[in-house]
């Protein structure tokens, strides 16, 4: 019995001994865990841009509790892949892939490049100081303001039963747009910004025509044309691609584009307005460029390639490159000889049947086709197609740069 019991207190004092064993191996390799840990951050803390670490600096107790919280929140936010890998470029979490750094690639980027990263990603962070410093900004406010202006899209027809749209111009989008969890309220906002700049950039083109088909009805007769409109057609010639003049070309150039089309197509493109091309760059319909720093790189682009996505000051100039490009390149003759077509039969422009010939505009072919289409069906954008610009333009919002009116 003595020997049993001898033998059981062996076995426990053997246990006891591993079992302090193991505790001491967990508490080794903490410290050595945390000792690295260590090493590590204040070896990537020399690397955060100047700005970055002014600001932590500069904390006092005066600077009140909210405001320190604030500072050490944005030095915290720094996305470090921006700082150590070269080609890395940071998303702001839009579901997106982060690119990632070419082979090869092992130097840190210059504390300039990666305080305009960070910058560039705190624009589209929906937790940041810009959002506080810019409320007006916002797709809430936003949609007050054209509320008070009776800017409803369910309630917009006027006594002919035509959609009547006020002048409100909005220079680029709301800044917290991809942060609406709403999807209904995210598109109304999205239809809101971008259907009174595609009207307002058809009532130009509209306009032009007019004054081609006079001048082209001149020249029919055998008239002879003043020196100023012969230098008129000279230069919306070039603007549309043409070596020489040619009225009735221009007539088949020089058309608008129905809304519903145009609306279509910046939502596939900008995904309501959530993309960074759109967020950054106001690039809305997807447009490349092949001049380099003229836009936005994109993530993934195939290497060999060169092209970026166009970047535009305002959301107006945006619009009026799409129309342009609709109305002048070869890749798009498809589309305008069909709108002639339907001209000349004297029918409406039909958005479901033009976005058929614009299969060269995506490398999807036939599926950016059936996108379209039912992004048109979806949301009843058909109802658009008949809508105009109020004859009074705003007389509100001139003492904000964000909105402005014709």
């Amino acid at each position: 019995m003595t020997a049993n019991r001898d033998r059981r207190l062996l076995a426990i004092g053997s246990d006891v001994r591993l079992i302090f064993a193991g505790f001491g191996l967990l508490l080794a390799v903490g410290l050595v865990s945390g000792i690295g840990v260590g090493l590590l951050s204040s070896r990537q803390l020399a690397r955060v841009p100047d700005v970055q670490v002014q600001q932590a600096a500069h904390l006092s107790v005066g600077d009140g509790v909210n405001e320190a919280w604030d500072r050490l929140r944005q030095i915290a936010q720094l996305d470090w892949r921006a700082v150590v890998e070269p080609r890395a470029v940071a998303d702001a979490g839009k579901g997106k892939k982060e690119s990632q750094p070419q082979s090869g690639d092992t130097a840190a980027v210059s504390p300039e490049e990666a305080s305009r990263r960070f910058a560039e990603v705190r624009q589209l962070s929906p937790h940041r100081t810009a959002l506080r410093a810019q409320t007006d900004r916002t797709v809430d406010a936003m949609l007050r303001k054209f509320e008070q202006e009776g800017f409803d899209l369910a309630d917009l027809r006027n006594a002919s039963g035509q959609l009547e749209v006020p002048r409100i111009f909005l220079a680029s989008l709301p800044i917290d747009i991809a942060d609406v969890n709403l999807t209904e309220k995210r598109k109304r906002a999205f239809i809101k910004v971008m259907l009174p700049h595609i009207l307002r950039e058809n009532e130009r083109i509209a306009a032009n025509r007019e004054r081609v088909e006079k001048l082209h009805e001149r020249m029919q007769r055998g008239a002879t044309l003043t020196a100023r409109d012969e230098a008129w057609l000279q230069q919306i010639s070039e603007q549309y691609g043409l070596d020489e003049v040619d009225t009735a070309e221009l007539l088949n150039r020089i058309d608008v584009v129905p809304p519903a089309l145009a609306l279509a197509q910046s939502i596939e493109e900008s995904g309501w307005g959530t993309s960074r091309f759109a967020l950054l760059g106001n690039a809305v319909f997807g447009q490349w460029t092949w001049n380099p720093g003229n836009g936005i790189v994109p993530e993934n682009r195939p290497d060999g390639e060169t092209y970026e996505i166009q970047r535009f000051k305002s959301l107006e100039q945006s619009v009026a490159a799409y129309m342009r490009n609709l109305n002048s390149k070869s890749s798009y003759r498809e589309f305008r000889d069909k709108r002639a077509s339907m001209r000349s039969r004297g029918e409406d422009l039909d958005s479901y049947q033009l976005a058929g010939q614009l299969h060269r505009y995506s490398v999807r072919g036939a599926d950016y086709i059936r996108t379209i289409r039912s992004i048109m069906k979806t949301n009843t954008l058909d109802m658009f197609d008949g809508s105009r610009l109020a004859d009074e333009p705003s007389p509100l919002f001139t003492n904000i740069d964000f909105f402005s009116k014709s």
